[in-house]
Protein backbone atom coordinates (compact mmCIF):
# COMPACT_ATOMS: atom_id res chain seq x y z
CA UNK A 1 0.00 0.00 0.00
CA UNK A 2 1.43 3.34 -0.97
CA UNK A 3 1.34 6.27 1.40
CA UNK A 4 -0.15 8.50 -1.33
CA UNK A 5 -3.33 6.42 -1.38
CA UNK A 6 -3.87 6.76 2.38
CA UNK A 7 -5.65 9.50 4.25
CA UNK A 8 -3.76 11.93 6.53
CA UNK A 9 -4.40 9.98 9.75
CA UNK A 10 -3.41 6.69 8.12
CA UNK A 11 -0.20 8.31 6.85
CA UNK A 12 0.73 9.38 10.36
CA UNK A 13 0.02 5.91 11.70
CA UNK A 14 2.10 4.29 8.95
CA UNK A 15 5.03 6.66 9.55
CA UNK A 16 4.76 6.11 13.31
CA UNK A 17 4.83 2.35 12.84
CA UNK A 18 7.70 2.59 10.36
CA UNK A 19 9.71 4.82 12.69
CA UNK A 20 9.09 2.40 15.58
CA UNK A 21 10.51 -0.48 13.52
CA UNK A 22 13.51 1.59 12.45
CA UNK A 23 14.09 2.61 16.08
CA UNK A 24 13.99 -1.06 17.10
CA UNK A 25 16.63 -1.97 14.51
CA UNK A 26 18.86 0.96 15.58
CA UNK A 27 18.62 0.05 19.28
CA UNK A 28 19.32 -3.64 18.65
CA UNK A 29 22.25 -2.75 16.38
CA UNK A 30 23.73 -0.37 18.97
CA UNK A 31 23.46 -2.94 21.75
CA UNK A 32 24.96 -5.69 19.58
CA UNK A 33 27.85 -3.52 18.36
CA UNK A 34 28.61 -2.41 21.91
CA UNK A 35 28.79 -6.02 23.03
CA UNK A 36 30.95 -6.99 20.05
CA UNK A 37 33.40 -4.11 20.62
CA UNK A 38 33.73 -4.92 24.33
CA UNK A 39 34.28 -8.60 23.53
CA UNK A 40 36.86 -7.79 20.84
CA UNK A 41 38.76 -5.49 23.24
CA UNK A 42 38.95 -8.18 25.92
CA UNK A 43 39.99 -10.88 23.46
CA UNK A 44 42.29 -8.62 21.38
CA UNK A 45 40.74 -9.55 18.03
CA UNK A 46 42.00 -8.17 14.73
CA UNK A 47 39.90 -5.76 12.63
CA UNK A 48 39.00 -8.48 10.14
CA UNK A 49 37.77 -10.73 12.95
CA UNK A 50 35.78 -7.87 14.47
CA UNK A 51 34.15 -7.09 11.10
CA UNK A 52 33.35 -10.76 10.49
CA UNK A 53 31.89 -11.15 13.99
CA UNK A 54 29.88 -7.93 13.58
CA UNK A 55 28.47 -8.87 10.18
CA UNK A 56 27.48 -12.37 11.25
CA UNK A 57 25.98 -11.29 14.57
CA UNK A 58 24.02 -8.41 13.07
CA UNK A 59 22.69 -10.60 10.30
CA UNK A 60 21.35 -13.13 12.80
CA UNK A 61 19.99 -10.47 15.16
CA UNK A 62 18.27 -8.56 12.34
CA UNK A 63 16.71 -11.80 11.10
CA UNK A 64 15.32 -12.48 14.58
CA UNK A 65 13.94 -8.93 14.89
CA UNK A 66 12.42 -9.18 11.39
CA UNK A 67 10.75 -12.47 12.35
CA UNK A 68 9.17 -11.01 15.48
CA UNK A 69 7.98 -7.88 13.63
CA UNK A 70 6.46 -9.98 10.83
CA UNK A 71 4.71 -12.34 13.26
CA UNK A 72 3.26 -9.33 15.06
CA UNK A 73 2.11 -7.80 11.75
CA UNK A 74 0.50 -11.02 10.54
CA UNK A 75 -1.21 -11.60 13.89
CA UNK A 76 -2.60 -8.06 13.78
CA UNK A 77 -3.98 -8.58 10.28
CA UNK A 78 -5.62 -11.87 11.18
CA UNK A 79 -7.12 -10.34 14.33
CA UNK A 80 -8.58 -7.50 12.24
CA UNK A 81 -10.07 -9.95 9.75
CA UNK A 82 -11.64 -12.01 12.56
CA UNK A 83 -13.25 -8.94 14.09
CA UNK A 84 -14.38 -7.75 10.66
CA UNK A 85 -15.92 -11.15 9.84
CA UNK A 86 -17.89 -11.09 13.10
CA UNK A 87 -19.13 -7.58 12.33
CA UNK A 88 -20.29 -8.57 8.83
CA UNK A 89 -21.77 -11.94 9.84
CA UNK A 90 -25.44 -12.77 9.87
CA UNK A 91 -27.38 -13.09 13.09
CA UNK A 92 -25.77 -15.98 14.97
CA UNK A 93 -28.90 -16.67 17.03
CA UNK A 94 -31.07 -17.65 14.05
CA UNK A 95 -31.90 -21.35 13.88
CA UNK A 96 -30.05 -23.28 11.21
CA UNK A 97 -31.44 -26.15 9.18
CA UNK A 98 -29.05 -28.94 8.23
CA UNK A 99 -30.10 -31.75 5.91
CA UNK A 100 -28.62 -35.07 6.96
CA UNK A 101 -28.89 -37.96 4.53
CA UNK A 102 -29.77 -41.40 5.87
CA UNK A 103 -26.86 -43.80 6.38
CA UNK A 104 -26.00 -46.24 3.58
CA UNK A 105 -24.93 -49.83 3.97
CA UNK A 106 -21.48 -49.10 2.52
CA UNK A 107 -18.64 -48.41 4.96
CA UNK A 108 -17.35 -45.62 2.70
CA UNK A 109 -20.13 -44.40 0.39
CA UNK A 110 -19.22 -42.81 -2.92
CA UNK A 111 -20.35 -39.31 -3.74
CA UNK A 112 -22.30 -40.35 -6.83
CA UNK A 113 -24.75 -42.19 -4.57
CA UNK A 114 -25.80 -38.91 -2.96
CA UNK A 115 -28.54 -36.62 -4.20
CA UNK A 116 -27.20 -33.72 -6.22
CA UNK A 117 -24.02 -35.51 -7.27
CA UNK A 118 -22.75 -34.73 -10.75
CA UNK A 119 -21.61 -38.30 -11.36
CA UNK A 120 -18.28 -40.06 -11.31
CA UNK A 121 -15.17 -38.44 -9.85
CA UNK A 122 -11.91 -38.01 -11.79
CA UNK A 123 -10.36 -41.30 -10.64
CA UNK A 124 -13.42 -43.27 -11.68
CA UNK A 125 -13.53 -41.51 -15.05
CA UNK A 126 -9.88 -42.21 -15.86
CA UNK A 127 -10.12 -45.84 -14.75
CA UNK A 128 -12.82 -46.39 -17.40
CA UNK A 129 -10.72 -45.12 -20.33
CA UNK A 130 -10.29 -47.53 -23.21
CA UNK A 131 -6.51 -47.67 -23.65
CA UNK A 132 -3.50 -47.84 -21.41
CA UNK A 133 -1.15 -45.05 -20.56
CA UNK A 134 1.75 -44.60 -23.01
CA UNK A 135 4.43 -45.34 -20.42
CA UNK A 136 2.87 -48.62 -19.35
CA UNK A 137 2.27 -49.68 -22.96
CA UNK A 138 5.89 -48.91 -23.79
CA UNK A 139 7.17 -50.84 -20.79
CA UNK A 140 5.01 -53.85 -21.70
CA UNK A 141 6.21 -53.78 -25.30
CA UNK A 142 9.85 -53.56 -24.19
CA UNK A 143 9.37 -56.48 -21.77
CA UNK A 144 7.76 -58.58 -24.53
CA UNK A 145 10.65 -57.80 -26.93
CA UNK A 146 13.19 -58.88 -24.31
CA UNK A 147 11.22 -62.05 -23.70
CA UNK A 148 11.15 -62.89 -27.42
CA UNK A 149 14.87 -62.10 -27.84
CA UNK A 150 15.87 -64.49 -25.07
Amino acid sequence: MHLKSMGPTNKRAAWRKKSWIEFLYVVVTAIALTGIVLYSLTEKLSWSQIMLLSAGSLLVIWAIVFTFVEVQRIAGQSQKSIVQSFDEADDWDLPRRVVVEPPTDEPCPHHEDHAGSEGLDQGQLTSQLGGTTPLIAELRARAQRKKRAS
